[in-house]
């Protein structure tokens, strides 16, 4: 077996990130997405052996990780491959959400991410995921609780709106900036479209030039060269696979070196 697939886990790796050091570490990358029910320790450390240097965990419930649940405690575990490694909790109270920070920093990540992207049922009937993006002052206030919270940078992952008549991404984005975040992933899509329609790139464009954090673009980067058109041609920091890293695992690999790689 690889050496890269081949070690312990839990380590806690000495290197940290800080709100200056943070654009510098994912400047020009391609990043691996917190991919609930797909993103697991050994589906990441196969992305880190195909290259992936930034990666994220799955979502992970900030209210279950505080009340100690093991599947969910067991979302923060970062391998040593795993270069530049970031958590993603779900919630919706500073309280709850600190707790969860405090946890995050101890098992080793070196950021946190707030879902504000999530578009299921699921998620959303909790209060939690896009539906915070139907208050962005309300979600303001939670962010700047967050990044005041912990040592840790706190990054944010949001849509566009909740659907297409609520487009506020614009706002959003410019409260988060303000609230202390260190940079917002924007996913090119509503709530309410989740899949459906292609990513509209040009309103992630718009954002990135609107704000003066680092914006990461996503969706529908399926292929390296996507990932790497759209790296070039819209003003991101950098940008996120999901769904493609699920595909091709080697997506990033491919994106390093250019020609593709038979499956």
């Amino acid at each position: 077996m690889p050496e890269a697939l081949n070690q312990n886990v839990g380590a806690v790796r000495p290197d940290t990130l800080t709100r200056d050091t943070f654009r510098s570490a994912i400047d020009g990358q391609l990043i691996l997405a917190p991919l609930t029910k797909g993103g697991n320790l050994p589906f990441r450390r196969l992305c880190a052996y195909f290259g992936a240097d930034v990666t994220m965990s799955e979502m992970a419930y900030a209210r279950q990780l505080v009340k100690g649940a093991k599947m969910e405690r067991a979302r923060l575990y970062r391998a040593p491959s795993e270069k530049c490694f970031g958590v993603q909790i779900a919630c919706k109270q500073i309280a709850e959400g600190a707790r969860a920070a405090e946890l995050v920093s101890a098992s080793g990540a070196q950021w946190i991410d707030l879902n504000c992207g999530c578009p299921t049922i699921e998620v959303s009937r909790r209060g939690l995921g896009a539906v915070l993006l139907r208050k962005p002052r309300k979600l303001g206030t939670l962010v700047e609780g967050l990044a005041s919270a912990s040592d840790l940078p706190l990054s944010v992952k949001v849509r566009l709106g909740v659907d297409a008549q609520k487009i506020n991404v614009f706002e959003v984005a410019q409260t988060l900036e303000a609230a202390g975040a260190v940079a917002v992933t924007v996913h090119g899509r509503t709530m309410e479209q989740r899949y459906r329609k292609p990513a509209d790139w040009a309103l992630i464009e718009q954002v990135a030039a609107a704000v003066s954090i680092p914006v990461v673009g996503n969706g529908d980067i399926l292929t390296h060269y996507e990932a790497r058109r759209r790296l070039e041609q819209h003003g991101c920091t950098a940008v996120m696979a999901g769904r493609g890293a699920l595909i091709k695992p080697w997506i990033f690999k491919e994106f390093v070196e250019g020609p593709a790689l038979s499956p």
